[in-house]
C-alpha cells in the first residue's frame, strides 16, 4: 500500500453547523421524527460528525447502519458513533425521540479521570446498534427521555449540567440493559483504555496509517505490547482490525458512490487495483465488482418491495 495523498471520498454528513439540528444547548438536540425531518430519516447513505440515538416507539422499516440492515420495530434503541454510514428505508409514520451529542459535551462532568475517547459510557450498545426493549424496560428508557426533553425546553433557558446528568444516565442504562449486567464506572482499565485508543485511531488515520508499528508508534507503545493488549481485550490481532476497517471502508465506497474499482483503490491507497482486488476477496470472499453488482441487485430488490409510504 501506498502513501500517495488522497482526498477521500466524503459522503453527505451531517454536523451542529446544520441549521436542522438546532442550537438548543452547546453539541447537543433531542427532538422528534418531525422536529428533525427530513434529515432524522434521511433514505440516503450518510455520516454524522457526532453522536445519535435514536428510539423508536412507533413504525416500521429498515435502518441500515454500516450495511447491516435493522428491522425498526417499536420499542427500540439505536446508536450510531461518528463516521458510520446509516440511511432510512420503507419507513413509515415514525415516532419516537432522536438524541444527538458532540462527544466534547459530556466530557466536562463526566471525563475527568478518564478520556472521553475511552468512556464505556460512550458506546452504550457494546459493537452493536440497535437494543430492542422488553415491556419492562420501555418505562425507565422513555421516562428519561421525557425529562431531557422537558429540560431542553424548559422556558426560560436549559441548564446543560441536567442534559448531560440525564444523558450520562441514558446512556448506562442502555449499556446496562444491552449487557445485561451493572455498570459500575465509566472508568475502565489500562488495557481497555488503550484498546479503545487503538480503536478509535484505526477509525481517524485509516487510510493514511495502515500498519500495526505506526499506531504502536503514536501510542508511545511496542507492537507486541500493543499486539498482546488488543489480542486479549477484543479476541482480534490488531491487524485484523485494520483489514476489517479497511474492508468495512471499501464496502461503503462501493455501494454508495460512482467509483470505479480502480479509483476506490486509489482512495484507500492499495499499491494497485490487483492487489485491492486480491485483499478484498480474501477478506469477503468475493470480488469488489460482484460485490457491487449483488448490493445494487439487493438495493434495487428493496426499491420494488418496499412498503408504501
Amino acid at each position: 500500500m501506498s502513501s500517495a495523498s488522497v482526498s477521500p471520498v466524503s459522503f453527505p454528513t451531517h454536523s451542529f453547523d446544520d441549521p436542522l439540528i438546532g442550537d438548543g444547548a452547546p453539541g447537543f438536540a433531542i427532538g422528534s421524527f418531525a422536529d428533525l425531518a427530513p434529515w432524522s430519516y434521511a433514505s440516503y447513505p450518510h455520516r454524522h460528525e457526532f453522536y445519535e440515538l435514536v428510539c423508536v416507539t412507533r413504525g416500521s422499516g429498515t435502518h441500515v447502519i454500516d450495511f447491516v440492515p435493522y428491522q425498526v420495530a417499536p420499542v427500540t434503541m439505536y446508536f450510531v458513533a461518528p463516521g458510520q454510514v446509516q440511511f432510512w428505508e420503507g419507513h413509515t409514520a415514525l415516532e419516537g425521540y432522536i438524541v444527538t451529542f458532540v462527544e466534547e459535551f459530556l466530557v466536562p462532568q463526566y471525563g475527568d479521570r478518564v478520556s472521553p475517547r475511552q468512556s464505556l459510557a460512550l458506546d452504550p450498545l457494546g459493537t452493536g446498534h440497535a437494543l430492542h426493549l422488553a415491556p419492562e424496560e420501555v418505562e425507565p428508557v422513555t421516562t428519561l427521555l421525557a425529562a431531557l426533553v422537558r429540560e431542553y425546553r424548559r422556558p426560560g433557558g436549559t441548564d446543560v449540567s441536567v442534559l448531560q446528568a440525564y444523558l450520562h444516565i441514558l446512556l448506562v442504562e442502555m449499556r446496562r440493559l444491552s449487557r445485561g449486567a451493572d455498570v459500575r464506572t465509566v472508568e475502565e482499565d489500562s488495557g481497555t483504555a488503550l484498546a479503545r485508543r487503538y480503536l478509535r485511531l484505526v477509525s481517524e488515520e485509516l487510510p493514511y496509517e495502515q500498519s500495526v508499528s505506526g499506531y504502536a508508534s503514536r501510542i508511545g507503545v511496542t507492537p507486541k505490547h500493543l499486539a498482546d493488549v488488543v489480542k486479549r481485550t477484543t479476541g482480534k490481532r490488531p491487524a485484523e482490525i485494520i483489514r476489517a476497517a479497511l474492508t468495512v471502508e471499501a464496502k461503503r465506497l462501493l455501494r454508495h458512490t460512482d467509483l470505479t474499482v480502480a479509483q476506490v483503490s486509489q482512495r484507500l491507497l492499495f499499491d494497485n487495483p490487483s492487489y485491492f482486488g486480491r485483499f478484498f476477496k480474501r477478506e469477503t470472499g468475493t470480488s469488489p465488482g460482484e460485490f457491487r453488482k449483488r448490493a445494487g441487485a439487493a438495493d434495487y430488490l428493496r426499491s420494488v418491495t418496499r412498503p408504501p409510504t
